[in-house]
């Protein structure tokens, strides 16, 4: 499920020169040390060549295969660092990794947004839903260590002009992907991890337990029963069925828009209050009674747990 990735290979006196190798490149000398840099590309694979290393950005789904509709498993990964080693005459198993993004896509029965807009928060990240069919959970500062995103993959691909394989057109493609960019090993939990780490069985799946987990925190819309006027008993029920109605047909974005302006005003002296009144919201818009799981959510639930059944 690996799709794009951070390479960087440690450059020794022996190390060979790849420069020859890559595309267009071009060299760079900075005026304040001297060090002399070369940029260059690799089959869509962007390669910079400093004094201490070689540095490989890029998709090895779309280095390997036309397009990167398909992301990579561990027996791929493989094919496609064979690949990079040879066309760059280095061993690239040693490389080390310093950022990756590991996630797929599912063919579901409604537009991708139509689930994005059930997504609530996620803990200890930002809720960011700017455009229709993308969603990115991720601090809010310029560090940005762990990004979730969940967006519609055909429209993606489309907008890149990359091929689609045959099969997926007209789909409802939603892809799922986590983001993690540096410290890697602290991230991750594991002594290190280099290019050879991620076809591991065990080390793939971890990745595959993480990124699930992190889906399984997100807060969800439920549904409101058919017949849920049988259930009102109270005007307190008769409250708060219409309240759970309005949050169910309201986008997750207005929530988190008015807990962010009630917190830029500084409304509460407390901010245990905000927590207070975001959890207030989810309990009654997932009131035991009046309420029940949601169908589009099961069937995205379902595409999660699935993948970790074939790791």
């Amino acid at each position: 499920m690996y799709d794009k990735l951070k390479l960087l290979y440690p450059r020794t006196r022996g190390t060979p020169d790849i420069s020859g190798y890559l595309d267009k490149a071009k060299e760079q000398t900075d005026l304040k040390t001297g060090e002399v840099c070369t940029f260059g590309s690799l089959d869509g694979l962007k390669v910079s060549i400093y004094t201490g290393g070689y540095s490989i950005i890029g998709s090895l789904s779309k280095y390997l295969y036309p397009s990167n509709v398909y992301p990579l498993d561990r027996h791929s990964t493989v094919q496609a660092i064979e690949k990079l080693s040879d066309a760059l005459h280095i061993d690239m198993r040693e490389a080390k990794v310093t950022g990756l993004e590991f996630g797929t896509q599912f063919v579901m029965r409604k537009p991708v947004d139509e689930y994005l807009k059930k997504l609530g928060d996620m803990p200890k990240l930002a809720r960011y839903h700017f455009d229709v069919g993308t969603l990115y959970y991720k601090h809010k500062g310029k560090q940005q260590p762990k990004v979730f995103c969940f967006y519609d993959k055909r429209a993606d691909a489309d907008a890149k002009g990359l091929i689609m394989p045959d099969g997926f057109a007209g789909t409802n493609l939603l892809k799922y992907e986590m983001r993690l960019n540096g410290r890697l090993s602290q991230q991750i939990g594991v002594p290190e991890v280099r290019a050879s780490t991620l076809s591991e069985s065990e080390f793939y799946r971890l990745l595959v337990r993480k990124w699930q987990a992190h889906y399984f925190s997100i807060s969800k819309l439920n549904q409101l029963k058919t017949e849920v006027m049988s259930e009102i008993k109270t005007v307190s029920d008769a409250f708060d069925v219409l309240v759970a109605r309005l949050i169910s047909q309201s986008d997750q974005s207005q929530i988190t828009a008015f807990l962010e302006e009630l917190k830029d005003a500084k409304v509460f002296d407390d901010r245990k209050c905000y927590t207070r009144l975001k959890k207030k919201i989810i309990e009654v818009a997932n009131k035991a009674g009046v309420s029940i799981s949601d169908e589009d959510i099961r069937e995205l639930d379902d595409e999660i747990k699935n993948v970790g059944a074939y790791v």
